[in-house]
C-alpha cells in the first residue's frame, strides 16, 4: 500500500509539472509513470497480497519491524531517484521546448516580413519616376528656330545684328519648342519693320503681340517679300514656365546696286565722278582694285585701268547681288593740257571745269580726300584752291 501510494504521488506529481508543459511532455511524463507502475506491479498481485497482509494479522517481532522498516526505507531510496530523474529531465525538455517555441519565428511573422520586402522595391520604382519628372520640369523649354539649316535662336534683349542677308523671296523659317515629354504652347511675332529700331522688343512690347503657332515642331514663318525681319518666339510649358527667344536681323534684298552720273558702255574721262546706291553695299571694285569715295560727297571717280582706256566698276551688296558697268576713259596729254595740276601749289579754278591731276596721289586743302592722279577733278565754286602731290 505504502509503494502504491508513493507511485500515485509521483504521477500526481507528474500531472501538476504537465500543466506547465505541452500536453504532448503530459503525456509522455503519464505514459512514463504507468510504465513505472508496470513494472511495480508484479510485486504486488493478489497472492503476494495475501502474503503481505497476513503478516499484519500477527505482532511483528521487533526484529521484523526493524527489518521490514530498513527494507522500505532502502526501497523509498532507490525509488525515488527513479521518479526524481525522470520528472527532472522532463522539465528541462519543456523549458527548452518552451524556450525554442518563443524564438522561432510564428508563419505569419515570416509573411509579413516577405510583404515589406516586396514593398521596399516597389516605393523605390515609384519614386524614380517622381525625381525624374521633377528634374524634367525644372528645365524651362527649349526653343529652336531653324533658318538655312542652322539655328537662329538668341536670348531676348540687347541689340539686333543684321548678319543674314538673302538675294531671293521665299525664305522659310522653322520653329520648334519641347520639354521633355511634356507638350508646349508655342507663340511667335514676325516683326516686318526691325530697322526702325535696332534694340530687341521685350516681354512687355510683346505681350499683345503673340500670334499662336499651329503646331509645336516644324511651325513654318515664310519671308516672302524684301525687307529687314526679325522673329520672336515663346514658348509654353504645361508646369508654367515660358521662354523667349529671337533671331537677328535678317534681310531680304534681291535689288542689285545701282550706279549713277555715267552709263553702262560709255566714254568718260578720267576722274569723272560717278555715284553707288544700295541700302546693303558691301563693295565697289574699279578695275578689280577697292574704290573709296570722296568723304566730301561720297562720290567715286573714273580711272583707267593702266596702260589701257577700259574702266570696269563692279559694285556688290551684302546679298551677293551685282551691278556691272565697263567704260572706256579718254586719255590727254598732261603737259599740253592748260587744266592740267602738275605740282604742288595754289590754282584758281571754276566751277563745271574739268581740270586734270598730275601723276601720284593729290590732297586739297581743307580736304582730307586723296585723289589719284591721271584723273580729271572739278570744283563746285569758282575760287582758289591749293593742292599738295604725293608721289608714290
Amino acid at each position: 500500500m505504502k509503494r502504491r501510494w508513493k507511485g500515485i504521488t509521483a504521477l500526481g506529481l507528474s500531472a501538476l509539472i504537465g500543466c506547465m508543459a505541452p500536453v504532448s511532455t503530459m503525456m509522455a511524463a503519464a505514459e512514463e509513470t504507468e510504465t513505472a507502475e508496470s513494472v511495480q506491479e508484479p510485486e504486488f498481485t493478489d497472492s503476494a497480497a495475501e502474503e503481505v497482509r497476513e503478516p499484519e494479522m500477527t505482532e511483528p517481532t521487533a526484529e521484523e519491524v526493524q527489518e521490514q522498516e530498513t527494507d522500505e526505507s532502502a526501497a523509498e531510496e532507490v525509488h525515488e531517484p527513479e521518479v526524481t530523474d525522470p520528472m527532472t529531465e522532463e522539465t528541462q525538455e519543456t523549458e527548452v521546448a518552451e524556450s525554442t517555441t518563443e524564438e522561432a519565428p510564428e508563419p505569419e511573422s515570416v509573411e509579413a516580413v516577405a510583404e515589406s520586402a516586396e514593398f521596399i522595391p516597389q516605393a523605390t520604382e515609384t519614386a524614380a519616376p517622381k525625381a525624374q519628372e521633377q528634374s524634367e520640369k525644372a528645365e524651362a523649354p527649349a526653343i529652336v528656330i531653324q533658318l538655312q539649316g542652322q539655328n537662329r535662336a538668341r536670348e531676348l534683349g540687347g541689340t539686333i545684328e543684321y548678319n543674314a542677308y538673302f538675294g531671293n523671296r521665299d525664305q522659310r523659317l522653322s520653329i520648334s519648342a519641347s520639354q521633355g515629354s511634356d507638350s508646349v504652347s508655342l507663340y511667335y511675332y514676325l516683326d516686318t519693320a526691325a530697322r526702325v529700331s535696332d534694340v530687341s522688343k521685350s516681354e512687355e512690347q510683346l505681350s499683345d503681340l503673340w500670334q499662336p503657332a499651329e503646331q509645336t515642331t516644324g511651325q513654318e514663318v515664310i519671308l516672302e517679300q524684301e525687307g529687314a525681319y526679325v522673329l520672336y518666339v515663346m514658348a509654353k510649358a504645361v508646369d508654367g514656365q515660358i521662354s523667349y527667344a529671337r533671331t537677328d536681323g535678317i534681310v531680304i534684298d534681291t535689288t542689285a546696286p545701282v550706279i549713277t552720273g555715267i552709263d553702262n558702255g560709255g566714254t568718260y574721262p578720267s576722274g569723272t565722278s560717278f555715284g553707288v546706291s544700295d541700302d546693303n553695299l558691301e563693295s565697289v571694285l574699279m578695275n578689280e582694285q577697292p574704290a573709296a569715295p570722296s568723304q566730301a560727297d561720297g562720290m567715286y571717280q573714273v580711272t583707267a585701268a593702266q596702260y589701257s582706256t577700259s574702266c570696269v566698276i563692279r559694285a556688290k551688296d551684302k546679298a551677293g547681288n551685282e551691278t556691272v558697268y565697263s567704260i572706256t576713259v579718254e586719255k590727254k596729254d598732261v603737259e599740253d593740257d592748260a587744266n592740267v595740276i602738275s605740282k604742288t601749289g595754289d590754282y584758281s579754278l571754276k566751277a563745271g571745269t574739268a581740270y586734270w591731276l598730275g601723276n601720284g596721289n593729290w590732297t586739297l586743302e581743307g580736304d582730307s580726300t586723296v585723289y589719284r592722279g591721271g584723273s580729271t577733278f572739278y570744283v563746285r565754286e569758282d575760287g582758289s584752291y591749293h593742292f599738295t602731290q604725293h608721289m608714290k
